[in-house]
């Protein structure tokens, strides 16, 4: 009978244990995602920028959509990616 008690609350001991490290990980998981989500507004802020003004610059010079859509969106997504790569070297 008293190992029984004991076993009992053990279990729920556990349980306890558990249930506490799960709150404080799905807590840093949501800082986590905050984090993420405006990340990703401000990158997307930036692209927009310079697609736009790309697209202006490709534009005015007579170039097909097509063309200036690829170009732009080529020429963008590696300068952004060479920025946050910059950034993350030093």
């Amino acid at each position: 009978m008293e190992s029984s008690k004991k076993l009992v609350a053990m279990f729920l001991v556990c349980i306890v244990v558990i249930s506490s490290s799960m709150h404080v990980s799905l807590a840093s998981g949501e800082i986590n995602s905050e984090k993420f989500q405006q990340a990703f507004k401000e990158a997307a802020i930036e692209y927009k920028n310079c697609y736009n003004t790309c697209d202006k610059k490709c534009s005015d010079e007579g170039l097909g959509y097509t063309h200036c859509e690829v170009k732009c969106d080529e020429d963008c997504a590696s300068k952004l990616l060479k920025e946050r790569f910059q950034t993350l070297k030093n």
